[in-house]
């Protein structure tokens, strides 16, 4: 977690991101520094939730808001996909999310097994 959450931050820091944030409100440099805070800051901050979608933006190279193309690769960051319910604009009104995110991931590792 400490990691993804590092990763995370430089991400956000990226050309990628220069025109979608303006900055990083937490964690704080420091915070990011520090492996004792930032693990504690994790403790106090990570939670869990339940069908979160429509996060990871799909969209064409003009679309300055789509964070991924049609085969869920993510822009500006080589050989990272996103495979799950974050790239459905809504979660589907009967049944819940679980097959269809479970297809999603099927068909991004056939995409990403083909090259």
């Amino acid at each position: 977690m400490r990691e993804g959450v590092r990763l995370a931050a430089r991400l956000l820091e990226s050309d990628a991101y220069k025109d979608v944030a303006d900055y990083r409100i937490h964690p704080a440099n420091d915070i990011l520094a520090n492996d004792d805070a930032l693990d504690l800051w994790i403790r106090q901050t990570v939670g869990t939730a339940r069908h979160v979608s429509g996060t990871c933006k799909m969209g064409p190279d003009t679309d300055p808001m789509a964070v991924i193309d049609q085969y869920c690769r993510v822009r500006g960051v080589e050989k990272l996909w996103v495979a799950d319910a974050s790239v459905m604009p809504r979660i589907p009104r009967s049944g819940g999310a679980h097959a269809t995110v479970i297809m999603i991931g099927e068909r991004v590792v056939d995409w990403i097994a083909a090259g």
